[in-house]
């Protein structure tokens, strides 16, 4: 009987053995080991660690020997945080920054940790507060630094694993707040209906190729609340395509510099899978047919439509109100209002697609509008778009406005009177031989930019932009000074481009992003002996790369390189004025920069010196580059300059220094001085046309 009790107990010992053997082959290489919680009190909270640090620019120095205790909210395992990782317990947040690599195989999210904070510091990086080491390689001031990975044992204790945080809910950004103290950030969150916006949905959550460290978007809901996603391009899902749709988005809350930031651990914490803003099932209506809606009183729209146009309004140059979109569907064809619940961020020539479900059409002071438009509600589809404006009389314009507001009309050969003090500030009159139409701008401290530059006085060429009406009186508002013209036959805005009594004097377009400089237009269809027709000057930023045709703000060539993506072109200071050309009547050839230099009296040896530059690097046509002058108020004929440097543009990057000698033809002139830069013959070879550009304008002379 005692040998069967041993041989029963043998046989129960080993199978006991082997089911230990078997979890421990079972376990995970990568799964935490799992600690119990210490015995350890907890003598401080985090808010009460972070009300250590009062202000902000300044490292304080920890000497009470107590205790802080969080779960870990954020680690380093898809590589979106480095070296630190975040903490929460009941009362807030902080960010522990710890110096090392995989911290997630000790520190994952859901351990408990207890950290001794006596011999530790906390500082603020940007505005977001951090508990770290002291740098005691620095003696003459208190500096903050990771806490190195030889002493996490000393000052770290881990603790239970599996814990689970559920993140709070906010319903707007408005709530988030950015003091020093907030006990929000470094915590989880989520903030549901959100979404890329519609030009995001293509790219991905960062770039892989490193050429930028991180990426930010800008995330919305449907009512224009929108906040910051930053992403590291060191994240394992830098190249992941960002999610398409509307949903919840479950992040850490920071904050740096102004700027309120949400920082994902990996892809699983964006649940954008529903219906984006102002989407579903739509029918798409002509805009002349929204308007054919409108009787006599505010008019509700049917459910699920929506219309399609190109913004013909500027926002930069302040002449339109900021939650004012005006769009229009295409050349000759119905434009409208679109009024915002918030002001917009759509530039001239973007192409927008409107969910106008549930909205009214009314009238605000005469004009037709829908209203009103979440921005949620509006998708970018494009931009670079242009509309050729309807070339009309005052009489024609004055007809027709029920049918032509909210389009773009040109009218030609006017002269200007009225505004204030000779500006175009308030209302002033265009009259041609039909008749007059006012040009109303904008003014005061919310004005236009341009409302005190005086306006041409004599027979001027041409007045463009869209029309509207102020109760019983019709009327044009400029978007740009490109819209104005000077004397029949020439171009320019105002008394053209004052040198000054400096030399060099240099136009470097840096500024371009508000409309063109005073004196410099732009022309499509030019000839040796004709400045063509006024081309349609987009101010928002565009891409090298991008293929619509138009007069573009682009960066310049300078300080980049033919890899710059349109993050790091959007993002450059330095911009120039530029030209995509393409099949388009008067594009190729015909294109022209024109500077129109109010004298030179005094001045001799005048000479010129400009950057023309090939930006967009895709082997294709070339096209080939004049500069000519001419002067006066009415130039019909154009002489050829003399340059050297390479005048032409391909697909091959290239920023190309080229100087003009006038050869004394310039010398003191007490008139108007016309240079031009232009393509007078067709472009050679086969592909794409370039994207051209003209940077640092410098005109020298003795």
């Amino acid at each position: 009987m005692k040998n069967k009790q041993i041989i029963w107990l043998t046989s129960l010992m080993a199978i006991f053995c082997t089911t230990l053997i078997i979890s421990a082959c079972n376990k995970k290489f990568d799964e935490p080991d799992v600690f119990p919680d210490p015995n350890i009190p907890v003598t401080m909270t985090l808010k009460e660690l972070k009300a250590l640090l009062p202000t902000a620019g300044r490292v304080v120095a920890i000497t009470a020997d107590k205790v802080v205790s969080g779960i870990i909210v954020a680690d380093d395992r898809s590589g979106n945080f480095y070296k630190s990782i975040s903490i929460q317990d009941a009362t807030g947040g902080i960010s522990v920054r710890l110096d090392g690599n995989n911290l997630f195989n000790n520190y994952p999210v859901g351990r408990r940790i207890y950290i001794k904070i006596k011999g530790l510091c906390v500082g603020e990086y940007g505005g977001l507060v951090q508990l770290g080491a002291i740098d005691n390689t620095i003696t003459t001031t208190l500096v903050q630094e990771g806490l190195p990975q030889n002493l996490f044992d000393r000052y770290i204790i881990k603790g239970s694993y599996g814990n689970v945080l559920t993140p709070k809910v906010f319903t707007s950004v408005a709530q988030l707040l950015t003091g020093l103290q907030d006990t929000v950030q470094s915590t989880l969150i989520r903030m549901d209906n959100f979404e890329f916006s519609a030009s995001d949905t293509s790219k991905t959550y960062a770039d892989p190729t490193l050429s930028a460290s991180a990426v930010n978007f800008t995330i919305r809901n449907c009512t224009g609340s929108s906040i910051t996603l930053r992403t590291s391009s060191y994240s394992t899902f830098s190249g992941v395509k960002v999610a398409k749709g509307n949903g919840s988005i479950t992040a850490i809350y920071t904050y740096f510099n102004g700027t309120k930031q949400l920082l994902i651990r990996d892809t699983s914490d964006v649940q954008f899978t529903g219906a984006r803003c102002g989407q579903g099932p739509t029918t798409l209506m002509n805009i002349a047919d929204v308007r054919a809606l409108y009787t006599a009183s505010p008019v509700a729209i049917p459910a699920a439509r929506r219309i399609t146009g190109i913004v013909i309004s500027d926002r930069g140059n302040l002449n339109t109100v900021a939650q004012n979109l005006i769009i229009q569907q295409g050349n000759g064809l119905a434009g409208i209002v679109v009024r915002c619940d918030a002001a917009h961020a759509l530039e001239l020539g973007d192409s927008v697609d409107v969910n106008i479900s549930g909205s009214t059409l009314d009238l605000f002071s005469g004009t037709l509008q829908v209203s009103t438009i979440q921005t949620g509600f509006i998708t970018k589809i494009s931009s670079g778009k242009t509309i050729t404006p309807r070339v009309a009389t005052a009489a024609q314009i004055n007809t027709n406005i029920n049918a032509w507001e909210s389009t773009l009309v040109n009218m030609v050969n006017v002269t200007i009177s009225g505004g204030t003090g000779g500006t175009w500030a308030g209302s002033t009159n265009l009259t041609d031989a039909s008749g007059t139409l006012v040009a109303f701008t904008r003014s005061g401290t919310s004005g236009a930019v341009f409302q005190l530059n005086p306006y041409p006085t004599g027979n001027v060429s041409f007045v463009q932009g869209y029309l509207g009406r102020f109760n019983t009186t019709n009327q044009l508002s400029l978007r740009t000074l490109a819209d104005v013209g000077t004397s029949t036959g020439g171009g320019g805005g105002g008394t053209g481009i004052s040198l000054g009594s400096t030399s060099p004097f240099l136009l470097n377009f840096n500024t371009i992003g508000s409309g063109l400089p005073l004196g410099v237009t732009v022309f499509t269809g030019a000839t040796s002996t004709l400045f063509g027709t006024a081309g349609t000057y987009t101010s928002a930023v565009g891409l090298w790369a991008a293929t619509g045709s138009g007069f573009k703000n682009f960066a310049s060539a300078t300080g980049l390189t033919a890899t710059a993506d349109q993050i790091a072109q959007d993002a450059s200071t330095n911009r120039a004025l530029g030209i995509r050309q393409t099949g388009t009547v008067g594009f190729d050839p015909g294109s022209s920069f024109v500077f129109q230099i109010a004298n030179t009296t005094g001045k001799t040896n005048v000479q010129l010196q400009f950057l023309l530059q090939s930006l967009d690097n895709t082997i294709g046509r070339t096209a080939t580059w004049t500069v000519d002058y001419a002067l006066g108020d009415n130039p019909t004929a154009f002489t050829p300059a003399t340059a050297t440097g390479t005048l032409t543009t391909t697909g091959t990057f290239t920023n190309n220094t080229i100087n003009v000698n006038f050869g004394g033809a310039l010398d003191n002139k007490a008139q108007k001085v016309w240079i031009r830069v232009s393509t007078f013959s067709a472009t050679t070879g086969s592909g794409s046309r370039p994207s051209t550009a003209i940077d640092d304008f410098r005109v020298s002379w003795n």
